[in-house]
């Protein structure tokens, strides 16, 4: 039932994501934000006993974004922190969480050889922005993985 009503729609989300933020360095709110109302809905209908949990999830991962753009001065983008907020309702605390750890283990295991290829080998000095919604699709894919086949 979940892979129907929740696992579904969110990867539906993450790919038209990772194609926008790739494409335009954008994560629109025409699918964000109605995908917020959605996995709230979903989850008191499927779980309404932990539904706190969902909402409580969608709270701290929007919040710990929130709170990473204002300290990194905008590298942590809007979108971004509207897609961990779908993540946090979709798929409650913990699981957010782990997606949250794999997002950024798999971004760093990118960005640092990116990082050197950058300042190194091209001498390029100037900051790169980097979307994060392809590293946030890919920790929610393996963080799912492991959850559902181990």
């Amino acid at each position: 039932m979940d892979i129907a009503f929740i696992y579904l729609p969110l990867f539906i989300v993450l790919i038209v994501s990772v194609y926008t933020d790739l494409k335009y360095r954008l994560i629109y709110d025409k699918w964000t934000l109605p995908s917020m109302v959605y996995f709230l809905v979903a989850n008191a209908i499927l779980d309404f006993s932990n539904v706190h949990m969902y909402v409580l999830g969608g709270i701290l991962l929007g919040g710990i974004h929130l709170l990473l753009a204002i300290v990194s001065r905008g590298q942590v983008g809007g979108g971004d922190i509207k897609l961990f907020t779908v993540i946090g309702l979709a798929l409650g605390l913990k699981a957010g969480m782990g997606v949250v750890f794999a997002t950024y283990l798999i971004a760093g295991l990118w960005a640092i050889p990116y990082l050197i290829y950058q300042s190194f080998i091209l001498k390029n000095k100037e900051v790169t922005m980097i979307p994060l919604a392809p590293f946030i699709a890919a920790g929610t894919a393996c963080y799912l993985a492991i959850l559902l086949w181990v």
